[in-house]
């Protein structure tokens, strides 16, 4: 007797869009990464005809969320992803150029059978399968149990880095901007920011995936101007 496959979870992005600047809600990132999965399952890959289909009975199973929880994360996402954008920037004849593109070209729920369909933007679809270039790639499990926003991008954005296991230094605004803070107003106090996003995020990160981070925060005089991060792979206990 065969085997079965073990399905495949594994989130790979194009370090441009990695490090690109968005601001996602948590349901919305949560679909994202689930359609990055189910276009690497399928045939076709990362089509931009061909629509991906999230159903909430695998998004309640994923995110241990309710039926009802599920049903309307989905049913939400449609009303709010097909208007969200992101900027990242790129070379063109060794010039630097800043591009801003939505996240989806199309996007249905069909009530029916409670699933959410994506069709993902051109620049999407482009950077989660040109994988000749520098890319990042983690298993979706390890942001399931993340419930801040702002943890699944701190993930996102030092996971990138695995290969030395620290970061380079994040001056505060671009940080701010990877992490999803578009707007100045919002967790404008150091001590705000340090307590509803930066230590929220890192708390659920030790607490919950397979990274234990620390991070360093970088002066000027005496104020905070960036921040670099330092983690290690947890050690997995063995079964007896």
């Amino acid at each position: 007797m065969k085997k079965g496959k073990r399905q495949m979870t594994q989130i790979v992005k194009d370090n441009a869009l990695i490090n690109a600047s968005y601001n996602l809600e948590l349901v919305e990132q949560r679909i994202v990464l689930q359609a990055i999965v189910k276009a690497r399952e399928t045939e076709t890959g990362f089509d931009t005809k061909t629509p991906l289909s999230i159903h909430a009975s695998e998004y309640e199973k994923l995110y241990a969320v309710s039926k009802d929880a599920a049903y309307k994360a989905l049913k939400d996402a449609v009303l709010s992803l097909f208007e969200r954008q992101f900027t990242f920037t790129e070379l063109q004849d060794e010039k630097l150029k800043v591009v801003k593109s939505r996240w989806v070209s199309q996007i249905a729920y069909v009530d029916k059978s409670a699933e959410v369909q994506i069709i993902f933007s051109p620049a999407v679809a482009s950077m989660c399968s040109r994988l000749e270039r520098h890319f990042t790639s983690y298993d979706l499990d390890q942001i399931a149990g993340l419930s801040s926003k702002y943890a699944v991008r701190l993930y996102e954005l030092v996971i990138a880095w695995k290969s030395t296991g620290k970061t380079p230094v994040f001056k505060l605004q671009d940080f701010r901007d990877k992490i999803g803070l578009l707007d100045e107003n919002e967790y404008s106090t150091m001590s705000n920011f340090k307590k509803f996003v930066l230590d929220l995020a890192v708390d659920q990160i030790n607490e919950h995936t397979d990274i234990k981070l620390t991070y360093e925060q970088h002066k000027t005089g005496r104020t905070i101007t960036g921040f670099s991060f330092k983690f290690k792979q947890k050690v997995k206990q063995q079964k007896i």
